[in-house]
C-alpha cells in the first residue's frame, strides 16, 4: 500500500435497481473521506438504469460507470467490477443500500490500524422499501479486531457480518482473486472464509455507519435459488472449510456437525408452497448432501416436515431468534462503552446469533438472505 494517504473506491453493482440506485450512488459520493471513487457496474438491467447513471455522472465528477452486453450474474460482476479500480480499500456497496457520510473515514482508521485485517465491516440500520428506520443490527461482539483463526473457526456459524456491506483491503482481494470461479449466491461467504484461511482477520465496529435495505419478494424470486444456494454452501465446506482445518490439523468433526446443523437449518425452506414436487426433490438431495446421508437430526427433521409441522418449525425458529436478541443485547448495553459503540435509542435491535450471517437475498448469513425472515429480493 502507499505511503500516502489511502486511497478508497466504492464499488457498487447492479441489475434493475434504478429506483434505488441514485441514493446508493450519493450516499457513496459524498463522504467526508477525500478523493473516493465510485465504480458502478450495471449487469446490463433491463430497467431506466443507464438513464439514471448518466444523470449522476453530471453531478458527481468522481463516478464511473460500466455497463454490460450481456448479464454477467452475480460474482462475476462483482469480479470484474472490483478488479477495476487500483485504490488501497474497496468498499462493496449494493445499489440499494446506503452509507452513512462517515462510513469510509471510520473504518478506513480502524483497518489502518490493524494492518493484518482484510475486511471491515459495521453494525447497520436496517430500513424498509420507503428509507424508514425498521431497526438495528449489530453483531455480538464489541468493536475490535478478531483474528484470522478465531474468524476461521466463527464462519463456521455464518457469514459473520450485520449486513453484506463490507471495506476490504484491496491487495488481498487481488490475492484472492476476488470471486472469480466461486458460487453465486454465497460469494462473500466464501471469500471471508477463504481470506481467513490465507491469514488475515477483521475489523468490527459497533457503530451504525450503514443503512441495509429489506423489502418484499412477491414473485419468490429468492426461493427459486435456493438449489443454487445449497451447492454454494457444500462448495464452501468441501472447497474452502475442509483444506483450511487439514491445513492446520484441526479436527473436522467440527465441520461434520456445521454441515449437519445448517442442512436442517434449511429444511423448512426447502417445503416452501411455491416448490413442486421436482424442485423439492432436488433440494432434498442437496440437503442430504450437505448435511451427510447418515445425519439423523436431518432425517428427523425431514420427517416432520413431511408430516406437515413447517409452521410449528418456523414459529420456533422465530421464538428462538428473539429470545436471543433479547439477551444479547441486554448484555450488550451492560457491557457497552468501548470504541465505536453507540446507543441503539429506542429503536429495536437484532444481535446477530450464531446461523445468521451469509448470502442470500442477495447477502448476509448462514440463515440469512435465503431464509431469514425479513424477506429481499434478487439483486
Amino acid at each position: 500500500m502507499s505511503t500516502l494517504k489511502p486511497t478508497v473506491a466504492v464499488c457498487i453493482p447492479t441489475f434493475n435497481q434504478s429506483r434505488f440506485l441514485a441514493e446508493s450512488v450519493k450516499s457513496a459520493c459524498s463522504q467526508t473521506y477525500p478523493g473516493v471513487e465510485v465504480w458502478v457496474s450495471d449487469d446490463a438491467s433491463t430497467d431506466d438504469t443507464p438513464a439514471v447513471l448518466d444523470r449522476l455522472a453530471r453531478q458527481f465528477a468522481n463516478l464511473r460507470y460500466h455497463r454490460h452486453a450481456k448479464n454477467l450474474n452475480i460474482a462475476a460482476n462483482n469480479t470484474w467490477l472490483l478488479a477495476q479500480p487500483e485504490a488501497d480499500f474497496i468498499v462493496r456497496l449494493d445499489s440499494d443500500d446506503i452509507l452513512e457520510p462517515r462510513y469510509v473515514e471510520i473504518l478506513l482508521s480502524l483497518m489502518v490500524a490493524q494492518p493484518s485485517a482484510g475486511y471491515a465491516h459495521s453494525a447497520v440500520r436496517v430500513i424498509d422499501e420507503e428509507g424508514a428506520v425498521r431497526s438495528v443490527t449489530r453483531l455480538a461482539r464489541p468493536t475490535g479486531f478478531r483474528s484470522a483463526e478465531q474468524a476461521l473457526r466463527d464462519a463456521l456459524a455464518g457469514y459473520r457480518v450485520a449486513a453484506n456491506i463490507v471495506m476490504f483491503r484491496a491487495a488481498i482481494l487481488r490475492k484472492l482473486n476476488y470471486y472469480r470461479g466461486r458460487p453465486d449466491f454465497v460469494e462473500d461467504y466464501d471469500l471471508s472464509v477463504r481470506m481467513a484461511d490465507a491469514g488475515f482477520g477483521n475489523v468490527y465496529c459497533d457503530k451504525t455507519l450503514a443503512r441495509y435495505r429489506v423489502w418484499t419478494d412477491p414473485k419468490q424470486a429468492r426461493s427459486k435459488r435456493k438449489a443454487l444456494q445449497l451447492r454454494g454452501y457444500r462448495c464452501i465446506f468441501d472447497e474452502a472449510f475442509e483444506p483450511a482445518f487439514l491445513r492446520r490439523g484441526w479436527d473436522t468433526k467440527s465441520l461434520l456437525r456445521a454441515r449437519e446443523k445448517l442442512a436442517v437449518h434449511h429444511a423448512a425452506g426447502c417445503f416452501a408452497p411455491q416448490y413442486n414436487s421436482a424442485e423439492r426433490a432436488e433440494l432434498l438431495g442437496l440437503l442430504w448432501r450437505l448435511g451427510g446421508k447418515g445425519s439423523l437430526a436431518l432425517g428427523a427433521r425431514l420427517f416432520a416436515l413431511n408430516l406437515g409441522l413447517r409452521p410449528l418449525f418456523e414459529h420456533q425458529h422465530a421464538l428462538v431468534k428473539s429470545l436471543k436478541t433479547i439477551v444479547k443485547v441486554t448484555l450488550k448495553r451492560v457491557a457497552h462503552g468501548a470504541g465505536c459503540v453507540e446507543s441503539g435509542g429506542n429503536r429495536s435491535e437484532h444481535v446477530v446469533p450464531p446461523l445468521a450471517s451469509s448470502q442470500p437475498r442477495r447477502n448476509a448469513s448462514i440463515a440469512s438472505r435465503g431464509s431469514r425472515t425479513s424477506p429481499r429480493p434478487l439483486k
